[in-house]
């Protein structure tokens, strides 16, 4: 299955590249649609050999578009409005961390934390000419807006907008919830991916005084600063859990003593899976494996 990207810039980072990574590894075929010069860090070299590569000014050149006042993301959303008019198929922004393979049975794609009323933008899929996109291409707004506008028309051509999907099957948490990515959180077994918010999170990490006494006080200044090292230093948090299923081929069983409960990661699914455990003569046994479990962290 081909999962198609939009990217334009230089700040490809360690999110976007695992990114890449976690669609590789459930079986998607990812397709970066380069607009301009590719970016030059360690990062995207990393990655670069092992994705598709095509040139996204073949479905739609957003210098123009930018030039004229548009920023980068409603770029993509113009790129992307096109791209599905003229091509149809899986569109997903560059922090959509894939956790198991896509459903392939349906037409369409649509979800949001927002639903019934308003979709999001970053997983998306559909046929190609549907008019639904054709007319957000007309109406694509250069600041902000852009769920909105599709929504609106989606609901004007198709009189709702309810999901194609459960909401948590593409987005676990809300936006406004970005910062859950550091944190030990759970995640719904029916989640075929979780969305970094990557906007949200960079805007959070923004000089503020508001923020003084927030709960980034206490972590890194830098999004940059999230990275393999850190990753590595927090392996319970969700982004650490996250490039440790990526990093390691074996099956990784994470116990939770608490509430006797455990997490299956495997090669093909991170999601949680709760088990009680009922006491035994075994009991002994299973607490050894518990142990040494949490030991492989």
């Amino acid at each position: 299955m081909e999962v198609n990207f939009f990217w334009k810039g230089n700040e490809f980072g360690f999110l976007e590249k695992i990114v890449m990574q976690s669609h590789l590894k459930v079986g998607h075929e990812p397709v970066m649609w380069l607009s301009g010069k590719p970016p030059n860090n360690k990062y995207w070299n990393e990655i670069e050999s092992i994705i598709k590569i095509k040139n996204a000014n073949d479905i739609c050149p957003v210098d123009d578009f930018v030039k004229t006042g548009g920023n980068l993301v409603t770029a993509g959303d113009i790129w992307k409005f096109t791209f599905l008019y003229e091509k149809g198929g899986l569109y997903c922004d560059t922090d959509a961390f894939a956790l198991k393979k896509f459903p392939d049975n349906t037409d369409w794609i649509l979800a949001s934390p927002q639903a019934p009323k308003r979709f999001s933008l970053g997983v998306l899929k559909a046929p190609p000419k549907q008019e639904v996109f054709y007319e957000c291409i007309k109406l694509v707004k250069k600041k902000w807006g852009n769920v909105i506008v599709f929504s609106d028309i989606y609901r004007k051509y198709y009189g709702n907008t309810n999901p194609t999907h459960p909401n948590e099957a593409f987005y676990p948490y809300d936006w406004k919830e970005c910062k859950k990515l550091f944190q030990k959180i759970e995640l719904p077994t029916n989640s075929y991916s979780i969305h970094f918010y990557t906007k949200a999170l960079k805007d959070l990490f923004k000089p503020s005084l508001k923020r003084r006494f927030t709960f980034f006080q206490h972590l890194e200044k830098n999004l940059k600063n999230y990275d393999e090292n850190w990753c590595e230093k927090n392996p319970k948090s969700l982004l650490g859990r996250l490039y440790y299923w990526l990093e390691n081929n074996r099956e990784i069983k994470i116990y939770n003593i608490d509430i006797m409960a455990f997490v299956v990661y495997t090669d093909n699914n991170i999601l949680k899976e709760k088990e009680v455990v009922e006491k035994s003569d075994d009991q002994k046994r299973i607490e050894q494996s518990k142990k040494k479990a949490m030991q492989d962290l």
